[in-house]
């Protein structure tokens, strides 16, 4: 056994290491809020990964634990088509206020086709090369933030910086007497992955994979300061869309016939992004009128999605019963490393019936410290940022295996605070974030 667990902390070092290296090898860019918010991922997926909370990284033969690890591909033993919806009611809330955004959102989660080839009838050697294509719904936005405060710093003097381009000027710096800020974020990150794997003895599995990332992200901002009967109004829209591509490389090991070893890691993707801006500022401060932002356009070819390691050890009870522990770290372009620890247990009551149960852990990529800076020529005038705070998962999830179809029904709770800032300036609004998932996935095998 102790020989075992060496051979475990020697791939975990090995693969932070280059988890580390990697990172380094990015980190020239500089810290983003466009690049924080198009990185994050929820836990999405097929009923049975949603259930487990996605702690399938050790598990495998799923199309969802796949895209995580690919090795887990390897142990399939027959040919595999899947495709799972997606249901979500998503709500914001501030803290303190009755005020919510409350959005229904439908979508297709995942959709795959396995090709499994091998001999199976022996133990030893080269069992079977199989082969996934997939599409992965990794981020759904559709959040409606409202924030609201009865006074605050003002945003008219950061506005000074911006004179010049603006053809204005703004001498009002005291306290207003109150501000609101309406956000309106869409957008949605894809993953198109080609993958193979390959089963050696029933006990070491190996797998690769080919990922084309797709984002897309538009944000509408309103926000008014009022001085008695005098107002300022910002308003500024976003648009962001890009394509990446990178790789993912793992393994699954199974020294004892109730142990499963699981570690994956996926490259930092190279790919380019596309963001435009426009804006219009309206007040009645000094009796000055309306100046509109110029609409900007711009292309980085520097944007990578974050290196990403996956650990997992997967416990068989029984014949009828598993539990999964798993730790993912995530680094991104000059931010804090994230942290996510997952646990999901997986009961057979009866053949051919699945029980899933599952919870989750994340940190975010939160930078310490004041928000994001206002660029000081105020080109793009979207003034605000959001620092969303650890995020957590619960779930439960019910199957049906047949002898060529599969059901499977997946309920997840995900909840969140958000530090949203109006500008830089501004104190943060508490926003309480929740979802309510419903996933249902329906499957054929041979």
């Amino acid at each position: 056994m102790r020989k075992f667990l060496n051979i475990w902390f020697c791939i975990l070092s090995v693969c932070r290491t280059v988890c580390v290296l990697s990172a380094l090898a990015i980190c020239g860019v500089g810290f983003s809020q466009d690049y924080t918010r198009l990185s994050e991922r929820t836990i999405i997926g097929t009923a049975r990964y949603v259930g487990m909370s996605g702690a399938m990284t050790a598990i495998g033969g799923d199309p969802s634990a796949v895209t995580d690890n690919p090795a887990g591909l390897g142990l399939y033993r027959r040919a595999e088509a899947m495709v799972t919806m997606d249901i979500g009611i998503d709500k914001t809330l501030q803290t303190g206020q009755d005020q919510a955004g409350k959005t229904l959102r439908f979508s297709l989660a995942q959709a795959s086709a396995v090709f499994s080839l091998g001999d199976f009838s022996k133990d030893k050697g080269l069992i079977a090369y199989n082969f996934m294509i997939s599409y992965k719904r990794h981020r759904t936005s559709m959040h409606d933030y409202i924030g609201y405060a009865g006074s605050g710093k003002a945003l008219a003097p950061l506005l000074m910086a911006s004179e010049a381009e603006w053809d204005i000027a703004i001498p009002y710096h005291r306290i207003h007497d109150s501000n609101t800020l309406s956000l309106y974020e869409r957008g949605q990150a894809n993953e198109f992955g080609l993958d193979w794997a390959m089963n050696y003895s029933n006990k070491l599995y190996f797998g690769l994979g080919l990922r084309i990332h797709s984002y897309t992200l538009t944000e509408d901002a309103f926000y008014e300061e009022y001085y008695g009967k005098e107002y300022l109004k910002n308003k500024s829209y976003v648009s962001h869309s890009g394509v990446g591509v990178g790789a993912t490389a793992g393994l699954i090991y199974r020294p004892l016939s109730w142990l499963r070893l699981g570690v994956a890691i996926h490259t930092p993707t190279l790919g380019s992004l596309r963001t435009s801006t426009d804006g219009k500022l309206q007040t009645m401060v000094d009796s000055l009128g309306t100046s509109y932002a110029p609409s900007l356009a711009f292309r980085a070819t520097d944007f990578h999605l974050p290196v990403h390691l996956s650990t997992s050890a997967a416990f068989q009870i029984g014949a009828y019963s598993m539990i999964a522990l798993q730790y993912d770290l995530y680094k991104q372009q000059q931010s804090p490393m994230i942290h996510s620890l997952r646990a999901g247990v997986e009961v057979i009551p009866v053949m051919g019936m699945y029980i899933n149960a599952g919870y989750a852990c994340e940190s975010t990529f939160k930078k310490e410290g004041s928000p994001v800076l206002m660029d000081p020529t105020f080109e793009r005038q979207d003034t605000y940022s959001q620092f969303p705070r650890t995020a957590q998962y619960a779930s439960v999830a019910l199957g049906y295996r047949g002898s060529f179809i599969m059901v499977q029904a997946a309920y997840q709770y995900r909840w969140q605070h958000i530090d949203l800032f109006a500008h830089e300036n501004a104190a943060p609004y508490d926003i309480n974030a929740t979802t309510h998932r419903i996933v249902i996935t329906i499957g054929w095998h041979r």
